[in-house]
């Protein structure tokens, strides 16, 4: 992941906890929710990790493939 991949997580994560500690800590918000926004979180935290795994092994896919062939005969 380059630098714009990480702050783009990052920013997607933060809009999750921002609302997870307004549900949190809103004296007028309905507690009920809290539960459904940690919910919330957690799957933005998962999706995040499983992108940025996702890139990692075709990140490393590629490189393999270079290495292999030389990166002579690479399609770009």
């Amino acid at each position: 992941m380059n630098e714009a991949d990480i702050a783009a997580s990052i920013e997607r994560l933060m809009e999750k906890v921002d609302y997870y500690l307004h549900c949190e800590l809103d004296d007028e918000y309905n507690h009920d929710r809290p539960d459904t926004a940690r919910d919330h979180l957690e799957a933005a935290m998962r999706q995040e990790l499983l992108r940025a795994s996702a890139i990692g092994l075709v990140t490393s896919i590629a490189s393999t493939a270079r290495v292999g062939s030389g990166g002579d005969d690479l399609i770009a």
